[in-house]
């Protein structure tokens, strides 16, 4: 025999905040900061455009060099060097975009005036320029992986 459950009976009271089935025995807060959650984007943005420039690059390149069967024909070369290429073009504009708007964000948050400055504000400065750092760091990654795409080719 188990507990009785204390919300189980209780009728719903119109300044609760319904998250379940039963509701929550307080109201809650289900709103979202944009400014944390752009924050965290521009943190993020180089490392992923980085790796998923890597695994396409990758994927394409292994299944167009080593791959054998009727569906892996379109991959046959020049596919990977084109490919390649073009993912890198992609990939440089995409990350230099995120350095340039986490540098932006940098000097934004530096340049706010001092009684604007909130403890959400100097929070959010670290953050504007790791991205900045990162996005530098993702288009260099992204630039050693691409480039030798046009000396070499990609299956050599």
């Amino acid at each position: 025999m188990s507990a009785p459950d204390p919300l189980e009976h209780r009728p719903a009271r119109p300044d609760e905040t319904a998250t379940a089935s039963r509701g929550t025995p307080a109201p809650v807060d289900v709103s979202v900061d944009t400014r944390a959650v752009t924050a965290v984007v521009v943190f993020l943005a180089g490392p992923v455009i980085s790796s998923v420039h890597f695994m396409l690059v990758y994927l394409v390149a292994e299944a167009g060099c080593t791959g054998d069967g009727p569906g892996l024909n379109a991959f046959d070369p020049p596919v990977p060097t084109v490919v390649t290429l073009v993912a890198t073009a992609v990939a440089v504009i995409a990350c230099a975009a995120t350095a340039w708007w986490g540098f932006a964000r940098w000097r934004a948050l530096h340049r706010a005036r001092p009684e604007a400055r909130t403890e959400e504000l100097v929070d959010r400065q670290p953050l504007a320029f790791g991205g900045f750092l990162l996005s530098l760091l993702g288009l260099t990654t992204v630039l050693f992986v691409g480039l030798p795409a046009l000396v070499l080719g990609a299956c050599a």
